[in-house]
């Protein structure tokens, strides 16, 4: 069996194929990111394949003008590849996932590259106008990242992050993901990387969740509680022991999911969402 199938699944692989399938069928969108939604964009799940479309378009609208080759590395199921390539850039992909990477090249067929790699594993000698990092910042070894970087940029290139991090002092309380930022500011500092653009989306970012924060309340959460009634009404030994094994797992699923507290105005709190431009 080839190496790449014997290798062990990781829970963040996972959620993004579990992402992409809930996307597809109740959202109609194939996205596997925030939206960014501006003060005239009503907060909706009718408005949330928009507000993707508006998050895309932040990164294309902050592309230097003399970029025609893209590296995307964490290219979910090839949304924002798809924008691109309509843009007519040349871009090639980087995906771990097997799942997402066929989703990429079924959906694109030959208009584009998959290289079924973490960028930490990616081998190919070849450069590029720009290298893309939308929200698959969080996922890398940031000195690692920004060490290998380079290799895949031509000179007088660019180099672009779209991604939260953890803002000081926060830890990963309740909303977990992001690297710390005065982490990651220290380390990117000590580059010869120039910051051509650093733009706080923060709040339009955080709309998402208060999104996440209506779909939990009116669907998830009665349908947890329906749930429960009916498997403690039918299978009583059963949820016992259930509740009993995974009692630490309950708990912190609720703490995360049902405590009220996944809300823009948490995200607001504890992360910052950035629009980074650096150029070699």
């Amino acid at each position: 069996m080839n190496k790449k199938y014997q290798d062990k699944v990781t829970s963040n692989e996972i959620g993004l194929e579990i992402g992409l399938v809930l996307s597809r069928f109740f959202f109609n969108t194939e996205h596997l990111h925030f939206g960014y939604w501006p003060d005239n964009l009503s907060l909706s799940i009718d408005n949330l394949k928009q507000a993707q479309d508006y998050h895309s378009d932040q990164i294309i609208n902050a592309i230097p003008k003399n970029v025609d080759t893209i590296l995307d590395v964490g290219s979910g199921s090839g949304g924002l590849a798809e924008k691109l390539i309509e843009k007519k850039y040349k871009v090639e992909c980087v995906s771990p996932s097997e799942y997402l990477s066929d989703a990429i090249e079924k959906k694109l067929i030959n208009k584009v590259k998959v290289h079924r790699s973490t960028f930490e594993n990616l081998n190919i000698d070849k450069k590029f106008d720009l290298v893309i990092f939308s929200e698959s910042f969080q996922y890398v070894n940031i000195q690692k990242t920004l060490s290998k970087v380079p290799n895949f940029l031509n000179k007088n290139s660019h180099f672009l992050i779209c991604d939260f991090f953890r803002k000081p002092g926060t830890g990963n309380k309740l909303l977990g993901g992001g690297h710390a930022w005065d982490e990651f500011y220290n380390e990117i500092s000590s580059t010869s990387f120039e910051n051509i653009l650093d733009q706080d989306i923060t709040i339009e970012t955080a709309r998402t969740y208060d999104l996440i924060n209506k779909i939990i309340n009116n669907v998830a959460e009665p349908v947890r509680d329906l749930s429960a009634k009916y498997l403690e009404s039918n299978y009583p030994k059963m949820m016992k022991l259930l509740r009993w094994y995974l009692d630490q797992k309950i708990k912190r699923i609720n703490r995360i999911y049902f405590s009220g507290s996944m809300t823009g105005e948490t995200f607001i709190n504890l992360k910052t969402y950035r629009l980074l431009l650096y150029k070699l």
